[in-house]
Formats: C-alpha cells, sequence, structure tokens
C-alpha cells in the first residue's frame, strides 16, 4: 500500500476511535437537571440489573440497565423516586438527593411463626395497630364479611348448633354432627390462630387478634400461594406467609407487602399476587368432606371474564374513586382514586352488584289454550356462577300471573316452586337456582358435612341464559316477576330463629299488552 493511503487509513482510523470514546463518556455524563434523573440501584453485593424504579404515585416508571443504571424524565412536581426489585422491599429517595442512588433491603429469609399478630383495631397507645393510620381503609374492612369471619352469629350458630338466642342443639350443627370436622373452618375463618392454639380445633375458643377472622394484617403478610391442590389445600395451608422475627433484626421490624410498588416505608414489599385471583384462591375453592363446597375460583378459571383478563380483585376491590390517600396525616402519598383498592369487596354494595350480575326478560306467545310466558334468567358480566361462595346460597324465581283486575291467574302448565323454597312461595310458578346438597335418598337440602351429601348445580353460569316456559289461560293480562336472592335456605333461618334475610334483585311486572306491541 502506497504510504500516503497507509496514513490516511491510520488517520481516519484515529478519528473514529476518539469519537466512539466521546460519545460513549457522553451517553454516561450526568443528564441535565431539567431534563431527567439518572443513578443507580444496588443492594449489598453492588448493583441490580431489571430493577422498577418509579416517579412515586406516577406512571412514570422505567427498569435498571445491566449496571444497575437507570434515567428517568423529571415530571417537574418533585415525585420521590421509589426502586423495587423481587426478594427485597421496596426503597425510595427525595429528588434532590445525590446521588440519586437507591439501596434495596433483602427480605428475611424465613417466616417466623411466633410473630405476634397487629390488631387491625384503631388504639392511640399502640404503634403499628392498622387503623390507627389506615382510618378508611379499616372502615371498609370492619363493614366486609372477612372482619366477621370468625365471630359471624349465623357461622357460629351453624358451626356449634345453636340458635339465635344461644339455645344449644338446635337445627344443623358441625359440632354435633361431626366433631372431628370442628378444626376444618379455621384454616380460612380464622387463618392468625396460632399452631399451638387450641382454637385450631375449636373456634370457640379463639382469642385476640385471631378472632377478628381475615384481618389486615394476616392478608398483608401473605407472600404467595404454596404448591398445594387448590381446593384441598386449605386456607393458610395453602399459603406463604414471611413475617419477621420478634425483636431479633432492628432494622426490620415489619414486613407488609402489597400491590403498590413504590410504598417506601422502608417495611413494604410490592408483590403482584395481590392483583390475582390466585391470591384469593385458597379460601374460595374448598372441597369438605369430600363435597366441593366452594367453587368460585375454578368458576373463575372458566368464565368469560378470565379469558377477558379480568381477575377477582378488578370487580370485589374496585376502586370507589373517593379515596385518594390511604394513610392521610401518616405518611400516605395523594394518587390517583382508581388505584386505591376498596376493602369491603362489595363496591358500592353487594346488592348492587347482585343486581347488576343478573338478568331477566319476559314474553308472551298467543296460543290456542291461552298464553305462554317465556321468562330468561342470564348470569351477566360477573366472573362465576350466581350464586358462588357458601354452598347454601341461592336464587328463587317467582312468576306470579294476573287478570285485568289485578286478580291471580294460576298457571296451567310449568316448574313450581318445591318445599325447600319455603312456605311462602312453595307451589307456585317459579325455579330454584343453586348447588343443591341431598342425601342417599334424595332428600335436602342436608348440610355439606353430612356423609352422603350429594350435590345437583343448576346455578346461573356467565354468558348463559335459562329459559323457563309456563302456559296461563287467556285472561293472563300480566305477570309479576321476581328474582331474589338468599344466603341460607329457610328451613335453616327459621329452625334458628334468624331475622328475615332475603334480598330482591329483581322485580317487575310485565303486561302481555306492552309485549304485543313489541317489533
Amino acid at each position: 500500500m502506497h504510504p500516503s493511503r497507509r496514513w490516511l487509513l491510520l488517520a481516519t482510523t484515529i478519528v473514529i476511535v476518539a469519537l466512539l470514546t466521546l460519545l460513549t463518556v457522553w451517553s454516561f455524563q450526568p443528564t441535565p437537571a431539567s431534563t431527567a434523573y439518572q443513578g443507580t440501584v444496588y443492594d449489598d453485593n453492588g448493583p441490580l440489573a431489571d430493577a422498577l424504579v418509579r416517579l412515586q404515585t406516577t406512571d412514570i416508571f422505567t427498569h435498571t440497565d445491566i449496571n444497575g443504571r437507570f434515567r428517568l424524565p423529571i415530571d417537574g412536581k418533585g415525585q420521590r423516586l421509589t426502586a423495587w426489585k423481587e426478594g427485597f422491599f421496596i426503597a425510595g429517595i427525595p429528588p434532590d438527593a445525590q446521588p440519586l442512588d437507591l439501596r434495596l433491603v433483602r427480605l428475611p429469609a424465613r417466616d417466623h411463626d411466633d410473630y405476634e399478630w397487629v390488631d387491625p383495631a384503631p388504639q392511640a397507645k399502640t404503634l403499628h395497630n392498622c387503623g390507627n393510620c389506615h382510618a378508611e381503609i379499616y372502615r371498609e374492612w370492619s363493614a366486609g364479611a372477612h372482619a366477621r369471619s370468625a365471630t359471624g352469629k349465623q357461622f357460629l350458630n351453624l358451626y356449634q348448633g345453636t340458635d339465635v338466642d344461644n339455645k344449644p342443639h338446635v337445627g344443623w350443627s358441625l359440632l354435633d354432627e361431626h366433631p372431628l370436622g370442628g378444626g376444618v373452618c379455621a384454616s380460612c375463618h380464622a387463618p392468625a390462630i396460632p399452631a399451638d392454639d387450641p382454637a385450631q380445633l375449636d373456634l370457640l375458643a379463639v382469642r385476640g387478634p385471631a378472632a377478628k377472622g381475615v384481618h389486615c394484617d394476616y392478608c398483608h403478610k401473605i407472600a404467595d400461594v404454596e404448591d398445594g391442590t387448590l381446593g384441598l389445600a386449605h386456607g393458610r395451608f395453602n399459603l406463604r406467609l414471611l413475617r419477621p422475627a420478634p425483636g431479633a433484626d432492628k432494622s426490620v421490624h415489619q414486613i407488609t407487602f402489597g400491590p403498590l410498588d413504590d410504598v417506601d416505608r422502608g417495611d413494604d414489599a410490592y408483590a403482584p399476587l395481590y392483583r390475582e385471583s390466585r391470591y384469593c384462591a385458597s379460601c374460595h375453592e374448598g372441597t369438605v368432606f369430600g363435597v366441593h363446597v366452594y367453587g368460585t375460583y375454578s368458576e373463575w378459571l372458566d368464565s368469560p371474564a378470565r379469558r377477558d383478563g379480568k381477575q377477582c380483585q378488578t370487580c370485589h376491590m374496585r376502586p370507589t374513586g373517593t379515596l385518594t390517600d390511604f394513610a392521610p396525616g401518616h405518611g400516605g402519598r395523594e394518587r390517583n382514586p382508581q388505584t386505591l383498592a376498596n376493602h369491603r369487596f362489595f363496591a358500592p354494595s353487594r346488592e348492587a352488584m347482585l343486581r347488576a350480575a343478573v338478568t331477566a326478560t319476559v314474553d308472551f306467545t298467543a296460543r290456542d289454550a291461552g298464553v305462554r310466558v317465556t321468562v330468561r334468567v342470564g348470569a351477566n358480566a360477573v366472573g362465576h356462577r350466581v350464586p358462588t361462595g357458601f354452598v347454601d346460597r341461592h336464587l328463587v324465581l317467582v312468576v306470579d300471573g294476573k287478570d285485568t283486575t289485578g286478580k291471580p291467574v294460576p298457571a296451567l302448565n310449568g316448574p313450581t316452586l318445591p318445599a325447600f323454597a319455603g312456605p311462602e312461595v312453595a307451589g307456585r310458578p317459579g325455579k330454584v337456582y343453586a348447588k343443591l346438597l341431598t342425601d342417599a335418598q334424595g332428600d335436602g337440602p342436608v348440610p355439606f358435612w353430612r356423609d352422603d351429601a350429594r350435590a345437583t348445580d343448576n346455578r346461573l353460569t356467565p354468558g348463559q341464559v335459562d329459559e323457563v316456559a309456563f302456559d296461563f289461560p287467556a285472561e293472563l293480562d300480566a305477570v309479576r316477576l321476581r328474582v331474589l336472592y338468599r344466603r341460607f335456605w329457610p328451613e335453616v333461618a327459621r329452625a334458628k330463629h334468624w331475622p328475615p334475610e332475603e334480598t330482591v334483585i329483581i322485580e317487575r311486572t310485565a303486561s302481555k299488552l306492552n309485549s304485543h306491541k313489541k317489533p
């Protein structure tokens, strides 16, 4: 090669190397404060790759590179920076910290079952009681069934065989009929009972925070779901907890898991599980004494809601839109209200959710012998069968015919309500939607702890419509249609002397004349 060309090639190479060096150096220079934040996330062993870094309470986030570095745009509001990675507590620093480096602390390696549960009720003399800081969340939780899961009157009446006045040996009784099953209920209804507490086998002996049922501290100590078979490993037996060692490490005085990745009090950790139906499954799926008593999770698995990407929390922890700070005056941050879940699990109410979940239509068709009334009942925009939960819950469809003067018109043909639907409606046109438990002779309903309990299930299925036809004489003018929701069978409620508890979720009168006007 000619010497001049060799020198030209060498000079070009030097220039290219110099430019690349400058570009590399420039790319890691601090960006002007008016443009972006940049820093590093690390632990005691060095930089952490793929850590999530967020401007607190915003949707602005990024992940660290292989060297633990991050860069985030400035939003102009001076938000704190937070960082989290699986297996670590959340960390946070003010945006003017120098340098912008976030140190993550690892979660403890093991759970400590000698941990003393925190009572959720507010109490000024204690530091960590949940209601002290989270007043609105505590109020919502207190109004729901989780707060009464271990002490609810109806639950205990069925458990010990008492009536509403505590008279013993009245009606259905788990302890009278199946005494060895007394400890089964505790795994879900009082999961915080210590392992060596006699209340494990007798819920009547439950005391302390465990008597608060499914409470704040327990729920937020769940780190993951174990690998047990859902439905057979119940409640706490299929949940992996992570509790701190009492007094062992003063730098880690608490552990609190939750669905927000930017709560940086020092003892908080993010767990994606809290936004997944798996979180609910261990207590809401259960085969007990050989009977599939609770099936809400498996029903969700088969539902259109699951296929659409909806979880249990989508509906049952839907934000109310009113809560903007879950710990006002106690270190909480103002947030978009649509990011803060409700803790009653029915928003705006159980009745409103039931009414939104069930649909019913009525059609009239003229026939030679009179009028055929076709009722179509369906489950709408719901992620499980209706009703779901405790096996005795049921719906009752009641169809009453009337003439032009309002007098009753009996049906000529069609299904009628059975005796177990209750004396108020038995024999009238209608249908019961239930998971009905019967004994070997077909008599029912019976409690799930009966050894020979067998189930037939015709509850409403999401996305499907049940069609029921009734024939009436020609003088029929209109029908009054009702759909009733009950939590217990009428004969059980009567035996226990419980006050009436029936929710009318649909009630309307459909006119034959108006029906004929439809196109």
